[in-house]
């Protein structure tokens, strides 16, 4: 079947095969079977009306979804909303962080059929049986450039979970600091990584921006992640509302420095010299 892949925006996950297509329809649009419009942040769900009306006649069914509208997940495609080169091998997540949107729209950990790919974004992979994480090992052993984009659970990484990551040919791997209760994990699993990878291969995810956070915080918890080993990314915690524009972090400019100052390697590394 023809399908039409549609986005409101491009992004570095973006398929870019001929049938994906992102805002609305270009001058000489071929016809498709079936129009499939991917929403995948909330912000754009205002832009869904008129996508839909513009793309409307291009195909004989039109379908929308995508993460966005808690659409669960069911089955994995690669490159269909993806681009090529990215897998999920599960979906779910076992705990219940209250910052966290996966357990309400996907539910517990649920394994999927494994696909070939070097870029890993299951929401927990650490958190499948022994058996999954043993199979998916065995996939990404013929891989390169390995990356764990979606994260490590910090408390879920193990001298045995070590021993596999040494096996790879690994370009990054990530885990989370999502809150100040976990630095001793965080830390901890820093550690053990650090033992055979380098900085620049040991990413942090750290959350930021969460209510009750100040920039003062954000920035003392980003240095830490640095302290321990890690090269921080500050991840910003962007409430549900479906406009950007109306997330308190969008109108507080100094917000938006910190996460681009924080999100950058060669201006965190000049901050950490302090020769910036």
């Amino acid at each position: 079947m023809k399908i039409g892949r549609i986005f409101p925006r491009k992004t570095s996950m973006s398929p870019i095969d001929k049938d994906c297509y992102f805002g609305y329809p270009p001058l000489g649009c071929p016809q498709y079977e079936e129009i499939h419009i991917s929403v995948c942040f909330t912000w754009d769900i205002p832009k869904i009306d008129m996508l839909a009306k513009q793309w409307l006649g291009y195909g004989k069914k039109m379908r929308v979804h995508g993460p966005a509208l808690d659409n669960p997940g069911k089955t994995f495609t690669p490159g269909k909303y993806l681009k090529q080169g990215v897998t999920i091998t599960s979906r779910g997540c076992p705990n219940n962080c209250l910052w966290c949107f996966v357990p309400k729209r996907e539910g517990k950990i649920r394994e999927l059929p494994i696909q070939s790919g070097h870029i890993v974004q299951d929401n927990n992979l650490l958190a499948c049986s022994k058996e999954h994480i043993r199979k998916v090992f065995e996939m990404l052993r013929k891989q390169r450039a390995i990356d764990f984009a979606g994260g490590f659970e910090a408390d879920r990484v193990t001298d045995s979970v070590i021993e596999d990551l040494r096996s790879l040919a690994i370009s990054q791997i990530w885990v989370s600091y999502d809150h100040p209760n976990h630095y001793k994990a965080t830390q901890r699993a820093i550690e053990r990584l650090r033992r055979y990878f380098k900085r620049d291969k040991v990413r942090c995810y750290v959350l930021i921006g969460y209510k009750g956070d100040t920039l003062d915080k954000a920035e003392g918890r980003l240095k830490q992640a640095w302290e321990m080993g890690a090269l921080p990314f500050a991840m910003r915690y962007r409430p549900p509302e479906l406009n950007w524009n109306d997330t308190f972090l969008y109108k507080e400019r100094a917000w938006n420095l910190l996460t681009r100052q924080w999100t950058r390697p060669a201006i965190i590394k000049s901050i950490m010299a302090g020769t910036l």
